[in-house]
């Protein structure tokens, strides 16, 4: 039988990241927090809408045992099935989007054949900034809600020249706004 919950009063990070999802509230910012249960840490769940309307979720996180500096892990978990022909293709497409983001990046797990955004932040928390914090989310979601689309398509099997003439466009329109 798993394990259940955590004492949060026990938790630091728990009471953390309950005062960074106070703050990003404040700013009109939905997240949920949840307690941390058996081998997962306590975590900062920030919904991430795309404006076609797809709906993923950053999940925010202390990585255990790392508090010298403490370090926080954001990830998101993208809902495409990477179908087994398309794997060489979706990893190149990954790299090429990865070479134009100010952060890491986009991983795909062969092994589950699975698309991840992470990110690893080593932070003080003696103050934990929000303006910190603030910087990774905004750019994690520009990042999946530009081209989450694409690799959604690069996942499904999509060539390479027609990913990278839609990597084209979604750049122009960055540049544009």
């Amino acid at each position: 039988m798993a394990p259940g919950p955590l004492d949060p009063s026990e938790d630091p990070a728990y009471e953390l990241l309950g005062l960074l999802g106070e703050e990003l509230a404040s700013g009109d910012i939905d997240n949920r927090l949840m307690a941390a249960v058996g081998d997962a840490p306590a975590q900062l769940v920030i919904p991430l809408v795309a404006d076609n309307g797809e709906v993923a979720a950053i999940n925010l996180c202390f990585l255990p045992e790392h508090d010298l500096p403490a370090v926080l892990q954001y990830i998101v978990a993208l809902e495409y099935d990477v179908v087994p022909d398309a794997v060489a293709t979706t990893a190149r497409f990954l790299h090429m989007v990865n070479s134009s983001l100010p952060l890491t990046g986009f991983e795909l797990g062969e092994s589950v054949s699975a698309v991840v955004f992470r990110h690893l932040q080593a932070v003080s928390v003696q103050p934990l900034v929000t303006e910190v914090v603030l910087w990774p989310l905004s750019m994690i979601f520009h990042a999946v809600t530009r081209f989450g689309p694409l690799i959604g398509r690069a996942c499904d099997g999509a060539p390479m020249d027609e990913l990278v003439s839609g990597y084209g466009l979604a750049m122009a329109e960055l540049y544009r706004s």
